[in-house]
């Protein structure tokens, strides 16, 4: 085909994903070369592997095959592919690639963003082929070239059915697909309908008024099928979208495509899909929807309390996304006023019924949800396993939908908001001024009206005025309304149903009307230029001429459009007998002399034509013509023509009787007729009498067996009340079980949407009532924890509970947190259930017991290296076995004197006194006067208290073997007191020896001196000095205080 090449090159995007490959060879082994299409192959591939795929198609096509490069033109007759993992846009007859980042690619449909770059550059040059593949890619891309008027093809069950239907469905479920084929024809189609569009508009070539009567005949077909009248659709419009239908279907005269909707149903709902155009998606026009919440819906709210009601009405909704858009406006609104917030109800109207299918369903492919904010979409929707999105429980409570139509039935009342976005477009001027008022009449005084970028109020600034013009809204004037003048045009008598006589009914369409009265006055003017008027078959007047009062009385009272109650005496039994003559020849008929009575009793001798006249799918019409006789102009009348009323020849005796006869006979006929209609109707009632007798037999039958269903109902009720007793007790018992149990609990769906919780989960998120329904990831949590989701995936895909120890973000308080499968009462996982247990105790516990255990171990072995440094030591200053079992066992239980003492106070600090009480008491005489203790009360620490106890017993060791307690009258001084100085408090000890053997100082230093100096030195870090006085040995510790008397300790250690 050669290309004009003043137009872009028109461009076919073919999208699959898996099984794809399969259908391509379908596609291209039908594809001629020389279509004049450039080809875009798009297949979903992971980004890391390289494409083989121009080689595999190459082998199916003679067109050149090439990988799509960053700003290439595209040129007819080429097969364009890019590479996986990149983002492909149509701009100016070029293909702009570029790599996202992985994060990014996720979020994007790459086919339809092709498709939709393609629809926007291409218009009705832009094709759109959707083939085997999963998920809904392509969905949306299809939808906006079907709405520039493109073409649009998905792969069909037969022939080469798609291995994977998951974008197909996606696809048709739109609405937007004028081609359902297998992959085999779809080449085929889409080159019938290319030569359609490049030959002549076979439409714009017929006549006005043919084309004008083919567009009522098209109207009829629609409102008799469908039940719509799209009379008051605009012309061009109109008529594009049927030209748009021939194209898809490959005809080229508008009378053949007429007899295939008359054949075809299916074509007419297609038609009336392509009609309709359902332009919408979520928040679109983005400005718009940010000045209505910024400025409009404060302004709505505003004075509103809890018994106020806020209605927002959007006629036209199509599949409801704009009605969601603006419920989800109203949600985050009433959130932030949870106090006194008013009612807000939503009510979405449209004449397309499965659209408002759609819409009460509230589900949508991702694909329609790409510009939507994460936020919103975490918020607002639940995401199915499907991929699909779902409106959330509270933004779908707010929205009513129902099918309504704007011109057939009553507007809505006591509306603030009125949302009708790009809908009076497809108006004429004519509806648009039913269409206007009536939404004045809807709104509120002060309420907003809302309408598209293209729509104005220009000719109704009476009624509105300008809010905001650049955003299109306007507030309702406080001027009264117009009346309501519902057209009806859903049920006008120009297009009723065909009834079985195959009449069509008449018309009271103001075009027709101009027109058959253009047509009529030509055709008297041309034969007759008599007075005239336009009837039906019944007699009702359409249209007068001028002139008519001499054969028509026009009386008073109730208006009457039937001429034969208007005529005048004389006329009325010969105009019924012409008017039932034409009906029945269906030709023209005329009577001459006939006498008609004038007001003033004067007579007047006329001919009566009437015609029959056909409007293709109408009831005919009747031109009634009134002539003057020439008979009637002779010298016996006035001036006027009119005859004296004393004329009384025979001839108009014999006129007069001769109709008088014609009349009896044809009352005659009839009265037969009506006795013999009589007849029948009395057989058949008799028919009817015994019909119903058995009517009435078999329903007393079904009365009686009704009666036995009803007793059986009534025992099923009093079970299912008693059910509900019982369950009410139960629900009552499991509220007090989750507002009594200390549990924190909460009850999720599988996408971690809030189903309920106990009120004790206060401590770990903030939760109120109105959360449940609420994504749990939405809520402040208190814990230190961040793979709640992570975690409940896993239980839902093992079924095994999961237990994690997780702790407070303050760390005070330590919590044992169990998820566990939620099942419903068939077994079926349907959630998780989230149990959070305080266990502070059990951990403090745990911390105690392992803080015990490091004690033990840490003394046990402190103990164990002292006793074997004893043991050491003694060995090597014993002389003899018995010297060191003697030396070795004092040590020993000096060692675990101080050891008793200890573990009678639980470790903690003990008297200095009690420590040398208990280590002294084997050695006091009697009286025990030989031993003297001087010194205030204070506490030594554990370590102090063993190293002080091995000096004391080394001490007195020496004063029994070479001492003072040698001897009965040997005495021992020991005293201690507390040394303040700059440098803190020490403790100061003394020992003193007297009246013992005298002192001979030891020639070498014994093992004894140096467990005193070393083990205090260390442990006390005190000073210590002995001397061997001849009167006796003097003793003296200097230890500072802290090491001695450390502070209370908290809580057992």
């Amino acid at each position: 085909m050669t290309k004009d090449p003043s137009k872009p090159t028109p461009v076919i995007v073919i999208g699959a994903s898996a099984g794809g490959i399969q259908a391509f060879q379908g596609f291209f082994e039908h594809m001629p070369p020389d279509s004049g299409f450039a080809l875009v192959v798009m297949l979903h591939l992971p980004s890391d592997r390289k494409s083989i795929l121009p080689d595999i198609i190459g082998r199916w096509t003679a067109m050149p095959v090439i990988e799509a490069k960053d700003e290439c033109r595209l040129e007819p007759n080429c097969v364009y592919v890019p590479p996986p993992g990149v983002v492909v846009i149509y701009r100016g007859g070029r293909l702009q690639l570029h790599r996202p980042e992985t994060e990014e690619l996720r979020e994007f449909s790459p086919i339809s963003l092709l498709l939709g770059s393609l629809a926007e550059g291409l218009k009705e040059d832009a094709v759109g082929v959707i083939l085997s593949g999963t998920g809904s890619d392509g969905a949306l891309g299809l939808k906006a070239i079907k709405e520039q008027g493109g073409l649009t093809l998905v792969q069909g069950t037969d022939g080469t059915g798609p291995q994977h239907d998951g974008m197909p469905l996606a696809a048709i479920a739109t609405g937007a697909v004028d081609v359902i084929a297998p992959v085999e024809a779809m080449p085929g189609r889409i080159m019938a309908v290319q030569l359609a569009r490049r030959k002549p508009d076979s439409i714009a070539a017929l006549p006005p008024d043919q084309v004008d009567a083919a567009r009522l005949e098209i109207c009829a077909i629609l409102q008799r099928s469908i039940g719509h009248d799209f009379s008051g659709y605009k012309d061009k419009t109109f008529l594009r979208r049927v030209q748009r239908r021939m194209q898809v279907l490959g005809l080229t005269s508008i009378q053949d495509f007429m007899e295939r909707l008359k054949t075809d149903r299916q074509e007419v709902v297609m038609l009336f899909r392509d009609l309709l155009i359902g332009v919408t998606s979520f928040f679109r026009d983005e400005a718009t929807f940010d000045f209505l919440k910024t400025t409009v819906i404060p302004l709505l709210f505003e004075g509103k309390g809890a018994n106020d009601t806020i209605r927002i009405w959007i006629p036209g909704c199509a599949t409801g996304e704009e009605a969601y858009s603006l419920a989800i406006l109203m949600r985050e609104h009433l959130d932030r006023i949870p106090d006194n917030a008013p009612k807000v109800l939503v009510f979405a109207t449209d004449i397309d019924e499965p659209a408002i299918a759609t819409a009460r369903m509230g589900r949508y492919p991702d694909s329609l949800l790409l510009g939507m904010s994460p936020e919103r979409l975490s918020r607002y929707f639940v995401h199915g396993i499907d991929g699909s999105y779902t409106i959330a429980k509270s933004v779908r409570e707010l929205c009513t939908f129902s099918a309504h139509s704007l011109t057939r039935d009553p507007p809505f009342s006591r509306i603030n908001l009125l949302s009708c976005r790009n809908l009076l477009i497809y108006l004429d001027l004519e509806l648009q001024g039913v269409v206007i008022p009536a939404f004045h009449y809807s709104l509120v005084p002060n309420g907003i009206l809302l309408l598209g970028s293209s729509e104005t109020v220009n000719r109704h600034e009476n009624l509105f005025t300008t809010l905001d013009r650049a955003h299109r809204v306007f507030q309702k004037r406080d001027v009264p309304s117009p009346a309501l003048r519902m057209t009806g045009r859903d049920s006008l008598r120009i297009f009723p149903p065909q009834k079985d006589g195959g009449k069509a009914s008449h018309v009271s369409s103001r075009s027709i009307l101009s027109r058959l009265g253009t047509w009529a006055s030509t055709r008297v003017m041309e034969r007759f230029a008599p007075p005239f008027v336009i009837v039906t078959a019944d007699a009702e007047a359409l249209h007068f001429s001028p002139n008519l009062t001499r054969y028509l009385d026009f009386p008073s009272g109730v208006p009457s459009q039937n001429i034969l109650v208007m005529a005048r005496p004389g006329l009325r039994a010969p105009l019924r007998a012409l008017l039932r003559q034409a009906i029945e020849i269906g030709r023209s008929v005329e009577r001459s002399g006939i006498v008609v009575e004038a007001a003033d009793g004067r007579t007047h001798i006329i001919s009566l034509v009437v015609e029959p006249r056909r409007e293709q799918g109408l009831e005919p019409f009747f031109l009634v013509v009134f002539i003057e006789t020439a008979q009637a102009r002779h010298d016996d009348t006035d001036p006027s023509g009119w005859v004296l009323s004393d004329l009384g020849s025979d001839r108009q005796l014999e006129t007069e009787l001769r109709d008088t006869r014609e009349q009896l006979q044809s009352i005659t006929e009839e009265h037969d007729t009506a006795l013999e209609e009589l007849r029948s109707a009395n057989e058949e009632l008799h028919s009817v009498n015994e019909e119903l007798q058995s009517t009435n037999e078999e329903l007393e039958t079904s009365k009686e067996e009704i009666q036995s269903i009803n007793e059986e109902l009534q025992t099923v009720n009093n079970q299912l009340a008693g059910k509900v007793d019982e369950l009410d007790h139960k629900n009552s018992d499991l509220k007090n079980l989750f507002e009594s149990t200390q549990v924190a609990t909460i009850f999720l769906d599988p996408y971690l949407v809030i189903r309920s919780f106990t009120p004790a989960i206060a401590g770990f998120y903030n939760l109120i009532p109105s959360d449940q329904g609420r994504p749990l990831t939405d809520i402040v949590s208190r814990l230190r924890y961040a793979n709640l989701r992570e975690d409940c995936r896993l239980v839902l895909q093992t079924l095994e509970p999961l237990e994690r120890r997780i702790v407070r973000d303050d760390d005070a308080t330590h919590y044992l947190m169990r998820i566990l499968p939620y099942r419903t009462p068939d077994s079926r996982v349907d959630g998780t259930i989230v149990t959070f247990v305080d266990v502070t105790s059990v951990v403090q516990a745990e911390q105690h017991q392992r803080l015990l255990v490091d004690e033990l171990n840490h003394r046990v072995k402190n103990m164990l290296t002292v006793v074997i440094s004893i043991a050491t030591q003694t060995i090597k200053r014993s002389d003899t076995l018995a010297e060191f079992e003697r030396s070795y066992m004092g040590r020993v239980h000096a060692l675990s004197a101080a050891y008793a003492l200890l573990s009678e106070e639980g470790w903690q600090r003990i008297s200095l006194e009690a420590l040398l009480s208990e280590e002294l008491q084997p050695f006091l005489s009697p009286n025990r006067s030989n031993i003297l203790l001087d010194g205030e009360n204070i506490l030594l620490a554990p370590r102090a208290a063993l190293s002080l106890g091995m000096a004391i017993h080394e001490l007195t060791t020496n004063a029994v073997k070479h001492g003072a307690l040698s001897l009965p009258e040997g005495l021992v001084r020991i005293a201690w007191a507390i040394e303040e100085s700059e440098q803190g408090d020490y403790l100061v000890l003394t020992w003193i020896e007297q009246n013992g053997p005298t002192v001979i100082p030891p020639t070498r230093r014994g093992f004894g001196m140096t467990l005193i100096e070393r083990g205090l030195r260390q442990d006390m870090s005190a000073e210590v000095s002995i001397e061997f006085l001849p009167t006796g040995v003097s003793a003296k510790l200097r230890a500072p205080m802290p090491l001695i008397e450390p502070p209370p300790q908290q809580g057992a250690s």
